[in-house]
């Protein structure tokens, strides 16, 4: 009797937003695609979703991409519908699109107006937007799995005003979408890192003082990296969580404990 593979996702696709940069998206796609699924990868600039189309191809999978900003309501609905002509079924979503907006540094940075309707745009109307648009496709094989990413600022105040009240909001949808599509099918769960080396932190590691303050508050003592949260999405996205909905999977080496 051959065991089964539970990471085994042949013939399931998977849509990933945020997938063009190095950082959590991008990886993902990576190690879906390693383990049979077939990709399609969402994010704004095309030349950088063309190279990451290239290199899974060249590693044996099978990639698409749809270029366009996912804060947008017609961009969500024509990529999911680009994705279904595509690869003729949608049953993965990994929802990574995401930025960390205006550093705040005064009572004016926190309540400004531009940077909050951006951040609330990008981190969650495109979480919104793709599960609007995505669910009905991943509930129709009995094996769809939605994984938006969150923060430890889902957790406690971190971040600026309007980036911890849109990864709050992500772990709230995280429960309540888990019990309204749990019933269609649909297991929704979401990843929260801690600090990871991605495009968007990599400044912040050359910075010594800055990295010794961080790593000072992780029990593993280091940061964490792309794969570590790619492993942990490949999990959320397996047979190897088939019973694991509405729930919040952390991965920052300790520091939330």
């Amino acid at each position: 009797m051959t065991e089964r593979d539970y990471y085994d996702l042949s013939g399931r696709v998977a849509l990933i937003t945020g997938a063009s940069s190095h950082g959590i998206g991008n990886q993902s796609a990576k190690t879906l695609a390693a383990h049979g699924a077939k990709v399609f990868l969402v994010a704004r600039r095309e030349e950088k979703l063309q190279e990451a189309v290239a290199e899974i191809e060249a590693n044996g999978g099978e990639a698409s991409y749809f270029a366009g900003d996912a804060s947008s309501e017609e961009i969500c609905k024509a990529a999911v519908e680009k994705c279904i002509a595509d690869f003729g079924r949608l049953d993965i979503m990994v929802l990574a699109a995401g930025i960390s907006g205006l550093s705040e540094r005064s009572m004016e940075d926190a309540f400004n107006t531009e940077n909050w309707r951006n951040i609330l745009a990008v981190n969650l109307d495109s979480v919104f937007f793709m599960v609007k648009y995505g669910w009905e496709e991943c509930a129709k094989n009995g094996v769809g799995a939605i994984i938006p990413v969150g923060s430890l600022a889902s957790w406690h105040a971190a971040g600026s005003t309007a980036y911890t009240a849109t990864k709050g909001a992500i772990r709230a949808l995280t429960q309540k979408w888990g019990k309204l599509l749990g019933p269609k099918g649909i297991r929704v769960n979401t990843l929260y890192p801690g600090f990871i080396d991605t495009d968007m932190t990599h400044g912040a590691t050359k910075m010594e003082s800055y990295i010794n303050s961080v790593i000072g508050k992780i029990p593993l003592g280091r940061y964490g990296n792309v794969d570590d949260c790619a492993n942990a999405v490949l999990y959320l996205a397996s047979d190897a969580s088939s019973f694991m909905n509405g729930q919040h999977l952390v991965i920052d080496g300790g520091e939330l404990a």
